[in-house]
């Protein structure tokens, strides 16, 4: 938890202040015009959705209005910054993989860019966690970064230039160990948890930055 904490409470050297605007940027202009695609594909009513992962709630700024989201996020600091840009939704300070929401209770799922930072083996007792709290045909919308997408590949060259070149010690974000590597890998993960694959989509509409996965509780 310290990391994620440490993650929302950045300090105001030079490379994070860029790094911080850049993301802004990205997620205003590209993601959220993304993000607003799927809400009015899949969440069409008024419905109770969890943001798992919610992180500080930038995204999502005039997306989620319709609906009642709950966001849940391990980190306090981010909790802070979710209240900030969204004073009325009700927050959770917990884990993903152990929710405190009762069995069955919610509509739809959604996160961006959280899946990839836990192993394989965390995911899929977190598919288990969702599977449990989603009603019947309950719905899931996950944007999770591939190994090639275009973010991945371009913090891989920022860390690289920093901390091999210039022999820094810098991390702009917690580690991200299970960057998706085919939508057959993603197939065979939430079928075990009890979801069926509805959508898989890695295109040019967010320049190649995530794989958008959307999925339905099977039983």
């Amino acid at each position: 938890m310290q990391e994620w904490d440490g993650y929302w409470a950045k300090d105001q050297q030079a490379h994070n202040r860029i790094y911080d605007k850049i993301a802004v940027f990205y997620r205003r202009y590209i993601i959220k015009p993304y993000l607003k695609k799927y809400f009015s594909k899949y969440f069409l009513k008024k419905l109770i959705i969890l943001h798992a992962g919610c992180g500080g709630g930038q995204v999502e700024e005039g997306i989620i209005d319709s609906q009642s989201v709950i966001g849940l996020d391990i980190s306090v600091n981010a909790l802070t910054l979710y209240r900030k840009n969204h004073c009325d939704s009700p927050l959770i300070l917990g884990d993903i993989s152990k929710i405190s929401i009762r069995n069955e209770s919610l509509d739809g799922i959604y996160n961006l860019g959280v899946m990839e930072h836990f192993s394989e083996e965390q995911i899929n007792h977190i598919f288990l966690e969702f599977h449990r709290i989603l009603k019947k045909n309950g719905k899931i919308i996950l944007f999770w970064p591939p190994r090639y997408g275009t973010t991945v590949i371009f913090l891989k060259c920022v860390h690289y230039f920093f901390n091999s070149l210039l022999g820094k010690k810098i991390q702009l974000h917690p580690l991200e160990p299970s960057l998706i590597r085919s939508k057959k890998q993603v197939e065979k993960i939430v079928q075990l948890a009890g979801f069926k694959l509805k959508e898989y989509n890695f295109s040019l509409a967010d320049f190649y930055t995530y794989a958008v996965i959307v999925l339905e509780k099977a039983d």
